[in-house]
């Protein structure tokens, strides 16, 4: 997603990683500058807005 998308994420929204709806996580937190994603397996990331190209909305 575009750093614009990103800065629009709410907390609790779905996404995936490169597509794969099997890679999932939720968005745990968000401000003006980074995105917290606590993925299905454990693992937590802290993410810069721009850094998000390769993060995608889960479909529902």
């Amino acid at each position: 997603m575009t750093p614009e998308q990103s800065k629009k994420l709410k907390v609790g929204t779905r996404v995936c990683f490169n597509g794969i709806q099997a890679d999932g996580g939720k968005v745990m937190a968000t401000n003006a500058n980074y995105v917290t994603i606590k993925w299905d397996d454990g693992h937590e990331s802290h993410s810069g807005h721009s850094g998000m190209q390769r993060v995608e909305l889960a479909k529902q």
